[in-house]
Formats: C-alpha cells, structure tokens, sequence
C-alpha cells in the first residue's frame, strides 16, 4: 500500500502546484500558455489524465493485503466543422494503458464484482475508440462508425463509485466476452434518430472478436479477423428537463449472435478435453433512470442531488451472473465552500444465474448462491484544478453470492488527475 499512497502524495503535490499556478479547470498544466484554448476554439480537444484506485480489505476473504490498480489515458476529440468545415462532423481517438493488481484477487475476497472498477482487461495501450460521426443539419439524425465501446452510447451510467458493480454500464459486466466497455473497443455503426429533441432511439450493429479482449496482443489490433458474431442494441431515451434539473431514463435490449457457453449443462468429455455445451447467442434488456433532483447552491450543473437507478437482466442460458440492480445517489456542493466536492452512497445487488446457483447446490451439497450485495459510501475533495481525490468505505455482503463466505470491508481511495 506505501507504493499506492507514494503516488497518491504525487498527484496530490501536482494538483496543489497547479492551484498556486492559477490553473485553469482543464487539468494541472493549465492552459499551456494559451495553447489549450487556441485550439479548441478550432475544434481540437486534447485529454491526458492518470487515475489511481488504491484499497485494502480490513475484513473478509482469505488475507489481509493491499493493491492499486491505475489507468493512463489519453484522448484526441475534433469538431471537424470548425476544423475544416465538414458541417456537423466530428472524430474521436482515445488510448488506455492499465496497471496494478485486483486486491479482490489479492485478498482472496471470492466476491463477484471487483472493489477496482478500474482494474481488469491487462497491461498493454489498447485503443478505446477510433470512429468518425456525422450529425444531420436539423439534428435529428445521427450516426458514427468506427471502432467503439458499446457503453458509449448504450446502458450508459455514471462511473463516480469504485466498485464495479455500481460503475458505468451493467451488461458488460456479465457480458464482457460480447459486449465491450472502455478500455475496449470494437468495428461498429450506431444511429440515433431523434423524433423530438427529448426523445431519442438508437440502434448499432457491432463485431464481435474475442481477440482485441487478448491480453498480451489484441490491444491496438485494427484487423478484422476473427469474427464469432455480431451484436445488435437497442435502445429507446427520454432527456427531460424540469426547471433546469436534467435526466434521461432509457429502455433497452440486445441480441448476440456469437454462440456462447451453456451456463451449467456440459459435454461429454473427449480425448481433448471437456468443452461446455454451446448456446446460439445471448440476449437480455435493461432499465435506468437517472436524474438531477435538486439544484443545490447552483455552482455548476451538477450541483445538489443527482440519482441513478438501473437494472439489467440477462440470459439464463448463459453466463454465471444474470441480475443487476443498483442505486446511486451523490450530491454536489453539500458544503457552501466547497461547491465542487461531493458525497456520495451506491447501493448495489449482483444475482447468481439461478440454474448456476442449483447446479452448484447439487454438486456441493451446500445452500445455493443467491445474491451479493455491496454498499460504498465516499466523499469527493477537488483541491485543486485538475485533481480529484475520493475516499471511500464498501462494505461486500455474502461475496459471490454466498451466506457462508464472511462479508468484507474494503476501504481506498480513487484519485485521478487530469493534465
């Protein structure tokens, strides 16, 4: 953990440099001698930023230890309009590299969602999007194609939490051999169409190639080769506003083409080897509402009480998880001088796909998993333009989804630093 905390020290002397400097809100490097504005005034947006989860399991799994996991990214955003005058096209390039451990790994904790959101997918640069877009001139229709994250445009939830289970979009997380989040990325089209402007439906068509999830080479590979299948979102949003206070609360579903492994039901056992049983594709559909509530001092848009409901639900065909319910609710500016801090609490409950869950009860002779449980609370301190720095508490109820497993209490910290 000294390690983690080293680099904690080290973002943080960065951040409180930059205040001293009278950095502007883009990053600790401020404005690059007026560089940085120069360039977005022509349609050019440049990101580089360095996030940081560093945890340590005071209760639960099979030992006592500490990890941090951290992501590099950098990314590349142009309004192709202003920068050579292609109406309403634009083009976004982003890159990850990930390091660290998984203190769930680590500590043996045996829970079904990591405590590091930020953690998985290996330690290679991997190309997050690469993709060019085109809006219509009354903005109703709009489409992009490219190699994109399907979280970008689908299921789409805020990532503020450090558990996973309460970070960013549901379905890739039980459907993470088909359906790839950042840092991954896949060919793919979407199209918006918008029948009134807050009121959108959207439909993509996705390849679906096992080898860019490879961990030691499939990172930067552009070539198509290895296609298993393909995968089909759906989705249908509403973005109201009520005096200024901002929501969208969407329904969806997917279908994937891409055969996948029964959850429960295996083959005979040949000389190569016991292979599962097969399944033609994947489905499942999902709900969220997510709303600011109150304004708060009105120091920025995000300012007072913002909630998150969502909901996924799977294939029981397939796939050890089936169920996602989780609850967020994080409130902007709770103390006057301090109007870009927050406080927030998740609430989350991941389900054991019931037919794995009877399966296992049959073979172990034990009670069945059913559901784990996590809540986190945290406070988010901005000391300095640039850096944001997050303490957190989660408490891991029956890790993966079993009442005999001791429940664990993890605290951390999630830091990231934006130059």
């Amino acid at each position: 953990m000294e390690n983690s905390f080293i680099g904690l020290r080290v973002l943080a002397g960065l951040g409180l440099a930059a205040a001293a400097q009278g950095a502007l809100a883009q990053g600790v490097t401020g404005d690059w001698g007026g560089r940085r504005p120069a360039w977005q005034d022509n349609g050019i947006t440049l990101d580089l930023g360095y996030t940081v989860e560093a945890a340590r399991n005071t209760s639960g799994g099979q030992r006592r230890t500490s990890a941090h996991a951290g992501q590099l990214s950098a990314s590349a955003r142009l309004d192709l309009d202003r920068l050579w005058g292609w109406s309403g096209t634009r083009a976004q390039l982003s890159l990850s590299l990930r390091d660290g451990d998984s203190v769930t790994a680590r500590a043996g904790l045996g829970s079904l969602m990591a405590s590091q959101e930020i953690h998985g997918r290996g330690h290679i640069p991997r190309l997050g999007s690469l993709w060019l877009g085109r809006q219509s001139a009354d903005g109703r229709f709009d489409a992009k194609a490219g190699r994109l994250a399907v979280g970008e445009d689908f299921n789409m939830l805020d990532c503020v939490a450090m558990n996973l289970a309460l970070c960013g979009g549901q379905v890739a997380l039980f459907g993470g051999d088909y359906w790839f989040n950042s840092p991954l990325s896949q060919w793919g089209a979407v199209v918006t169409y918008r029948p009134l402007p807050a009121v959108y439906l959207r439909a993509a068509a996705y390849q679906i190639n096992p080898r860019y999830a490879d961990e030691r080479g499939g990172g930067l590979r552009l070539a198509p080769a290895g296609t298993v299948g393909t995968l089909t979102p759906l989705e249908l949003g509403w973005e109201p506003s009520f005096e200024g206070r901002r929501g969208r609360y969407a329904v969806g579903g997917w279908y994937s083409s891409a055969p996948r492994a029964d959850a429960v039901q295996p083959l005979p056992i040949h000389a190569g080897g016991g292979m599962a049983l097969l399944r033609t594709g994947a489905y499942g559909g999902w709900a969220s509402a997510q709303q600011q509530l109150t304004h708060g001092n009105a120091s920025s848009e995000s300012s007072g009480l913002r909630a998150q409901l969502a909901f996924a639900q799977g294939d029981r065909r397939t796939g050890e998880i089936d169920q996602m319910l989780s609850l967020q609710l994080v409130h902007t500016g709770t103390i006057r001088s301090r109007p870009d801090d927050r406080i927030g609490l998740g609430l989350a409950s991941t389900r054991v796909n019931p037919r794995v869950a009877d399966s296992q009860r049959q073979r172990h002779h034990g009670p069945p998993a059913r559901r784990e449980q996590v809540v986190e609370v945290f406070y988010g301190w901005k000391p300095a333009a640039g850096l944001d720095l997050q303490p957190g508490v989660q408490y891991v109820r029956h890790p993966g989804g079993l009442a005999s497993r001791k429940d664990a209490v993890v605290v951390g910290i999630k830091a990231d630093v934006r130059f």
